[in-house]
């Protein structure tokens, strides 16, 4: 039994955690920047050569070889003399430039994404669409290959892996031809132990790197032609797959492309979870969250900020916080005004003494206290009529503290 798992066959990270590798990183960084810029002006030159150029053969390898160094891709190929002119080439997933490789060897034509005609042509990308639609997917394909009188190339995983195991194939380029020809492909990028994609990574940033790197080695290795004769696409996609496994020398496993696509959803919903609650450790950092903590603070000053902030950090609301605090769901220390905040809140001086005796025997109501306090009169000996009057006098105390918000601030809001 495989000890290989579904996780193993994805890259996870870009970069080797390795203290070596981030020291060379380190010196590379000026002459990775500058690789990258001038590769990004033979992007443009191919852009303007597939626009102005006319079609032949001799515009078309001048496309390719400019696009390879563009994006700093060799390709060498073990045993040439294996290669036969087949209609169908099968290979295994490894990038997204894995049809350029392999177009360079045997000038077939691979599904791509929709280019300007010279370009496509020159690197052998032509859009074939979607293989769920099978009639229109297979017709196209005919048409192209009629048209082109070129060799198809079909990557039957379906998904990008890392090349340590090889999933199951699809059935449908089989189809095509009763005679294929395996290619194992092995990709290596020396100096650098820099990743060809990592988890949730886009197009245009696998690019970069490809153009970042000091360069991108495809290594092609052709297999025998293998014959379909009285077996099922099925079949013969299985026996293909595991002529591949063989000469890239590893396991043939039983996942397929949706167990990939559906562990790398499940796995950037965590790595997203997780980034933001390590945001959110230390809220007192964001903007957002002192602004919410502020409004919090007012309704119930006497809360400390690290209990508003421990609780927001679950809730992200005002409202929730307040309701779990007037709960009792969180658990803190009243904190006490300072004098300052208690002469501020006070009547001033000349307003007191000008008030009559009796007003200064009455003790001064605190609108904090009066507002808040919301005791119940008796202890019912019901639990419905105590459950019953706990709610009313939750209700009642965030009325009050939402009457004394807006009173605060002065906003136009019905109480």
């Amino acid at each position: 039994m495989s000890n290989i798992e579904v996780k193993h066959l994805l890259r996870r990270k870009r970069f080797n955690e390795n203290e070596w590798n981030f020291i060379c990183l380190l010196f590379y960084l000026p002459l990775g920047l500058i690789l990258y810029l001038l590769r990004s002006v033979l992007t443009i030159l191919v852009l303007l050569l597939g626009c102005i150029l006319p079609d032949a053969p001799f515009s078309r390898n001048i496309i390719n070889r400019i696009t390879c160094l563009s994006f700093g891709i060799t390709v060498t190929v073990e045993n040439i003399e294996k290669r036969e002119n087949v209609d169908v080439y099968i290979s295994n997933s490894l990038s997204l430039f894995d049809g350029l490789a392999v177009h360079q060897a045997t000038k077939s034509i691979s599904d791509g994404p929709k280019l300007i005609p010279l370009i496509s042509k020159s690197l052998g990308i032509f859009e074939f669409g979607s293989p769920s639609n099978t009639e229109t997917f297979k017709q196209n394909v005919l048409l192209l290959q009629s048209h082109e009188k070129s060799p198809l190339l079909f990557s039957p995983e379906g998904r990008v892996t890392n090349g340590k195991a090889l999933i199951s194939f699809e059935s449908y380029p089989f189809s095509f031809a009763n005679k294929v020809q395996p290619v194992c492909i092995t990709i290596e990028r020396p100096f650098l132990d820099i990743s060809l994609s990592s988890l949730g990574s886009s197009t245009l940033i696998d690019t970069f790197f490809y153009m970042f790197s000091p360069s991108t080695n495809y290594k092609l290795k052709f297999l025998d032609v293998l014959e379909k004769k009285n077996l099922s696409n099925e079949e013969f996609a299985e026996i293909v797959r595991q002529n591949i496994a063989a000469g890239l020398k590893v396991e043939a496993v039983n996942y397929t492309a949706k167990d990939l696509i559906e562990l790398e959803k499940r796995l950037l919903a965590e790595q997203k979870r997780i980034q933001s609650e390590q945001t959110l450790t230390n809220p007192a950092n964001i903007p957002v969250v002192r602004r919410m903590a502020r409004q919090v603070k007012e309704v119930l000053p006497h809360v400390p900020y690290e209990a508003i902030y421990s609780d927001l950090y679950r809730t992200r609301s005002v409202d929730n916080t307040i309701t779990n605090i007037l709960e009792g769901r969180v658990q803190f220390r009243p904190e006490m005004q300072s004098s300052q905040e208690r002469r501020s809140q006070l009547p001033s001086t000349s307003t007191f003494s000008s008030s009559n005796s009796n007003t200064m025997s009455t003790p001064f109501p605190s609108s904090s206290s009066s507002s808040l306090n919301t005791a119940a009169s008796s202890f019912s000996k019901s639990a419905h009529e105590r459950t019953k009057s706990f709610h009313e006098r939750k209700q009642q105390l965030i009325a009050n503290a939402r009457r004394r918000y807006i009173e605060k601030h002065n906003l136009d809001i019905p109480l």
